[in-house]
C-alpha cells in the first residue's frame, strides 16, 4: 500500500501563504511520503485543468503519485438549478482530472438541508451520479465515495447508494473514524463501528482516508488500532493509496511525519 497526505491536512499553510500546491510536493517528499491528494480549493480556480498537469508533470518528475483529487460535491441540494451546476461542475472536473493522468476522485453524496424529506434526498444523490458516471467511464476515473456527508452517511446507506446508481464507476472511499462522529471521546464500544463498517465497504474501495491528530508516546494512533484496519484492507486485497487527514487545529507538519511514520512501519511488517 502506498501512503500518502492530503493537502487539506496543510490548509493552514495554505491559507498562511506558507506554500502552494507546487511547493506543497516538497513537503509531501520530505515526509518520506509515496504521494498526495489534492483538495479542490488548492487548485488555480482560474485554469484547474492547466495546474493539475502542472502538478501532475511535478509528482512524475519526483516520483510522487497523486491518490485522488476531492470533488467537493453535494447532489442533495434543494434547487434543480444548483444540483445542475453541481453536475456539471464534476463532470468538468472528472475531464480536468483524467487529463492529468488521475484516475481517481474522491467523492460525496449530499448534505441534508432541515425540512427536506431525507429519501428525496437520497435519490437526488442516485440521479446526480446517473448523470456524471457515464462520463467517469468514458474517462475511466473512479469516483470513490466517502463516508463524509451527512445523506447517506453510513455504510449501507452508501452501498445502497452504488446498487442504485448501477455504474462500475463508483467505488468506495472509507474514512474509517466518520462513522463514528466525535471518536476521540466516545467509549472503545462505540468506536466499534470504525471497524465494522470499514470492513462492510472495503470489497468495493478504492481509496482511503485515515484521519490524525494525536499520537501516543510510543507513536502509536491515540484512539485508532491501525493495524486492525490495515487487516481489513489487506482482507479484500487492497494495495492502493492510505491518505493521511490531519484533523487537528496545531502545525500539520509534526503528526503528518508521525503519521506517515506509523504506517510506514506497521505496512513493513509480515
Amino acid at each position: 500500500m502506498d501512503v500518502s497526505v492530503s493537502s487539506w491536512s496543510y490548509r493552514s499553510w495554505f491559507d498562511e501563504g506558507r506554500c502552494d500546491l507546487l511547493s506543497f510536493l516538497d513537503e509531501v517528499k520530505g515526509l518520506g511520503a509515496d504521494g498526495f491528494e489534492v483538495f479542490p480549493q488548492h487548485v488555480d480556480q482560474d485554469d484547474p485543468g492547466g495546474h493539475l498537469k502542472e502538478v501532475a508533470a511535478k509528482a512524475g518528475d519526483m516520483s510522487l503519485s497523486i491518490a485522488s483529487v476531492i470533488a467537493g460535491n453535494d447532489f442533495a441540494r434543494p434547487l434543480a438549478s444548483d444540483r445542475a451546476e453541481q453536475v456539471e461542475r464534476m463532470k468538468e472536473w472528472i475531464t480536468h482530472s483524467a487529463e492529468a493522468g488521475i484516475h481517481r476522485m474522491n467523492a460525496f453524496t449530499g448534505y441534508h438541508t432541515s425540512g427536506e424529506d431525507p429519501l428525496m434526498e437520497a435519490c437526488r444523490v442516485v440521479d446526480g451520479y446517473r448523470e456524471v458516471a457515464p462520463v467517469a467511464e468514458a474517462r475511466s476515473v473512479l469516483l470513490c465515495l466517502e463516508n463524509h456527508s451527512s445523506v447517506c452517511p453510513d455504510a449501507d446507506g452508501l452501498l445502497w447508494l452504488i446498487r442504485a446508481v448501477g455504474s462500475d464507476a463508483l467505488r468506495t472511499n472509507p474514512d474509517p473514524t466518520n462513522f463514528v462522529p466525535d471518536y476521540q471521546v466516545r467509549s472503545s464500544r462505540s468506536r466499534e463501528m470504525i471497524y465494522s463498517e470499514t470492513q462492510k465497504v472495503a470489497p468495493l474501495m478504492a481509496n482511503c482516508h485515515l484521519k490524525i491528530a494525536d499520537f501516543t508516546e510510543s507513536g502509536d494512533h491515540a484512539h485508532v488500532d491501525v493495524p486492525r484496519l490495515l487487516d481489513i484492507l489487506r482482507s479484500v486485497g487492497y494495495d492502493d493509496h492510505i491518505v493521511l487527514e490531519y484533523s487537528g487545529r496545531d502545525d500539520p507538519a509534526e503528526p503528518c511525519r508521525q503519521g506517515v511514520a506509523l504506517l510506514r512501519k506497521l505496512l513493513a511488517r509480515p
